[in-house]
């Protein structure tokens, strides 16, 4: 269950554990490094967060606070280290909860970098479907898929963008909840809904690891069925203890999008606060 303490702006703050830092460290990273594919291809390129959260998190056990992920995003188009930036044109962000989506909306509006806001209230599968119909054709939009659970995700999300152009999705699989659950038949409709005909395909007659591998291998080739290129470096996530959490996923429509994800090799979290 999520925890929130009141930042000094009195909006709620998100606190989260240290592996966060590196998920927005990864986020940022390929933001700013596919802003040369973002201007050439022209158009309106947008981003679209549809699990914003408040918009700022707190690391537990520390002081300060940090921009949560539509924010981190929208300042790496901002302000880029490494050239000329290319800003998002857009931001559309969503949520179940009003209040972490009137929090996000206020705090990108603090921002005063004067882009569009679109803030929604809706489960992922509603707010994926709506936001893509509105998309412009024209540009590389990049949506962040940030669930607190792999159940969270269902495929018609991934369905839903893929109809949209050049939608970039850079997914957070909850691979935590795929270690727990996937040997309990009573939440095999949940998996069905994130890898419809996943059974017929894994089985689960072998070993646990092998079952989550199939289960995986299967997911990605649901993903490539989209017409999405899959980056080849699924980057691993662990919380405290060293045991994985996430694995991030990089899907693009357009061959550059992987091979940019490929080639990030910074994997040290960069440090200090971001806003």
């Amino acid at each position: 269950m999520s925890e929130y303490v009141l930042g000094a702006d009195g909006l709620p703050v998100e606190i989260v554990g240290p592996w966060a830092m590196e998920k927005h460290h990864w986020l940022r990273h390929y933001v700013d490094a596919s802003r040369s594919a973002r201007a050439s291809m022209g158009g309106s390129p947008c981003f679209i967060d549809l699990y914003c959260g408040p918009g700022r998190i707190q690391i537990r056990d520390t002081q300060g606070t940090r921009y949560g992920g539509a924010l981190a995003a929208l300042d790496a188009s901002i302000n880029s280290p490494r050239g000329k930036a290319r800003p998002f044109d857009k931001i559309f962000i969503a949520d179940l909860e009003s209040t972490m989506v009137e929090a996000c909306e206020q705090r990108l509006i603090a921002m005063n970098v004067g882009r569009a806001i679109d803030a929604r209230v809706g489960s992922a599968s509603d707010t994926a479907t709506a936001i893509a119909r509105e998309l412009p054709r024209r540009g590389i939009h990049i949506a962040y898929l940030d669930p607190y659970s792999l159940f969270a995700l269902p495929y018609t999300v991934l369905q839903a963008f893929s109809k949209a152009g050049n939608v970039d999705l850079v997914i957070h699989f909850a691979a935590a909840d795929m270690s727990r659950n996937l040997q309990r038949p009573d939440l095999w409709d949940r998996f069905d809904a994130v890898a419809p005909g996943w059974q017929s395909v894994v089985g689960n007659r072998s070993g646990k690891a092998e079952v989550r591998r199939r289960f995986f291998e299967y997911w990605l080739s649901l993903v490539r069925r989209l017409g999405y290129g899959v980056g080849h470096k699924a980057r691993q996530v662990n919380n405290s203890k060293g045991r994985e959490i996430y694995r991030l996923v990089l899907a693009s429509k357009h061959p550059l999008g992987a091979n940019i994800w490929d080639s990030l090799r910074d994997s040290a979290p960069q440090q200090g606060l971001w806003g």
